[in-house]
């Protein structure tokens, strides 16, 4: 029974060491944020290039990739990025701007991303389109560098 509350004590020990080292300093979730941020603005210049392999590049590749969009779930790399194309191709150019976006850190590796935009869209008969949309991502870092591991947009 006594080594039970050993046992007991050193499991709620490490509990809180893990927790405590997950929490992060106000200084390391500015550098984080900096780092995000860092990655949205090249996701977003990605994205106005409409070339759809540059704006792959800045999803996860591997198998974890999951994207919800326009009703339907793509669990396969390839379908995410053929979509890519498809939604790309008809492009011109594309001009985003951003109405509102909320950041939350969960730690130095992982963060959730949502955000309203509003799009202009020149397809390429010179004609526009504008549409107000949201999205959610699930941002992860892999080998230093951040990726959308879930992108969710209506």
């Amino acid at each position: 029974m006594k080594s039970l509350g050993v046992l007991v004590i050193i499991v709620v020990m490490i509990n809180l060491s893990c927790a405590k080292e997950t929490s992060l300093s106000e200084k390391d979730k500015k550098i984080v944020e900096t780092e995000i941020h860092q990655f949205l603005d090249s996701l977003q210049i990605a994205y106005e290039s409409v070339i759809p392999e540059k704006v792959f590049s800045f999803y996860l590749q591997t198998d974890e990739l999951v994207a919800a969009s326009q009703g339907n779930l793509y669990t396969d790399r390839n379908a995410i990025l053929d979509t890519m194309k498809v939604h790309l191709a008809i492009q011109k150019s594309q001009s985003i701007k951003t109405v509102a976006e909320r950041l939350f850190i969960i730690n130095r590796e992982a963060a959730v991303y949502s955000t309203s935009k509003v799009s202009t869209v020149t397809f390429k008969n010179d004609s526009q389109f504008t549409m107000p949309y949201c999205q959610t991502m699930l941002l992860v870092k892999r080998e230093g560098k951040w990726k959308i591991a879930h992108y969710h947009a209506p």
